[in-house]
């Protein structure tokens, strides 16, 4: 079977990490379809995968908040004949590779009558930032792309642990089958056994598309000389990744003075999961991939959503309301005013208990045979 994420930011890619391991426990052939960071992430995940490049280009967003949805709408007919490029792609590898489904994690034209298709996502309802009335409009695309699936699956729970808030648990549900999966989670979670922070020890977690990961970075890095302690800074940039970029590193050093500061271009899972378990602090975007991953890690985060980006503004602000974790906008960043942030926030821990994926993957394996046979 195919497993695909779209290429807009490393969220999409990550957190189909875990679908892929219990597919591969399921004893699951899989084929990793992907292009652009997703594909070099899950390539170094999975090296003995075989691996496929999908049609398709990364989203671009403006580095000025007033033009976000502007921007946004002037790249839809590039999002439509995206999903006309994957219905005819899709159809190729059918053949090719004797497909019998699909797991795709938002893209939209990876459906086909002749095998089974799930769609992973958490946007049942769109946040544009421009009022109720167009994001009913653009709930309603979604809706009609949605209802040319088998299932959807959905990464978050019901009820009071709902992470993505109403995105996930909107009043209106579309009409094909919905399954709420719970976290994907590519990390351990160490609830009750995790090693004690060292002290004063940030990480600095940059991702999402440009220009706005590049002027994140930017802001922490001259940030970093009124900041006594140590760091980590992971660029969010599998491209470019070498196991530890010691030069950026060196140059940090030379310039202020900062011995106690590494940088990675990006770090596998196990790497990463490391550097999580000793952080004190972990500062990063307000992704919903970042959130389901580091939220049940139970370290304290502060949010700096992406500018003019309404999904991740709402889960900051949501998040920040429900306790889990304060958010600070990228206009008035600083680290002195993250750890005042921190310092000053009553973390409440988010704390699901129940494993949804695993007996769903499972069930789903199974049926196969019935769809298909």
């Amino acid at each position: 079977m195919l497993v695909a994420p779209l290429n807009w930011g490393l969220g999409h890619a990550t957190r189909c990490i875990p679908i892929i391991h219990g597919l591969l426990e399921q004893n699951c052939q899989v084929i990793i379809g992907a292009n652009g960071k997703a594909g070099k992430l899950l390539q170094q995940e999975f090296p003995h995968l075989p691996y496929v490049e999908t049609p398709g280009s990364e989203i671009r967003y403006s580095q000025n908040k007033i033009f976000f949805s502007l921007l946004l709408l002037w790249q839809m007919p590039r999002f439509l004949k995206q999903i006309r490029a994957e219905k005819n792609w899709l159809k190729q590898q059918i053949t090719e590779w004797n497909l019998d489904a699909v797991i795709s994690d938002n893209r939209y034209g990876l459906t086909n009558p002749g095998i089974r298709s799930v769609l992973i996502t958490h946007q049942l309802l769109i946040k544009t930032g421009q009022g109720i009335l167009l994001d009913r409009w653009i709930q309603q695309i979604g809706y009609w792309l949605l209802n040319k699936f088998d299932e959807v699956w959905v990464p978050d729970y019901q009820g009071v642990w709902a992470l993505a808030g109403e995105l996930s648990n909107p009043k209106k549900l579309p009409i094909t089958p919905i399954r709420y999966i719970g976290m994907l989670n590519r990390f351990t979670t160490k609830r009750n056994v995790a090693r004690v922070a060292t002290d004063a020890h940030l990480l600095f977690l940059v991702s999402g598309p440009e220009p706005q990961r590049e002027i994140f970075e930017t802001l922490i890095v001259q940030s970093l000389p009124n900041f006594t302690g140590s760091c980590t800074l992971i660029k969010g940039k599998p491209e470019s990744a070498s196991l530890e970029n010691f030069s950026s590193s060196e140059k940090l050093a030379l310039l202020y003075g900062k011995p106690d500061v590494k940088i990675f271009e990006h770090l596998d899972s196990n790497a990463l999961s490391l550097e999580i378990e000793k952080a004190s602090l972990i500062i990063c975007r307000s992704g919903y991939t970042s959130l389901m991953e580091l939220l049940p890690q139970h370290k304290k985060l502060v949010l700096v959503p992406t500018p003019g980006q309404p999904e991740q503004e709402y889960l900051a602000q949501y998040c920040q309301q429900k306790g889990w974790a304060p958010y600070l906008t990228q206009e008035y960043f600083s680290i002195e005013k993250a750890n005042q942030l921190a310092d000053a926030f009553s973390y409440q821990q988010y704390t699901p208990s129940t494993l949804l994926l695993q007996p769903i993957l499972e069930e789903w394996v199974n049926s196969l045979s019935g769809k298909n046979s």
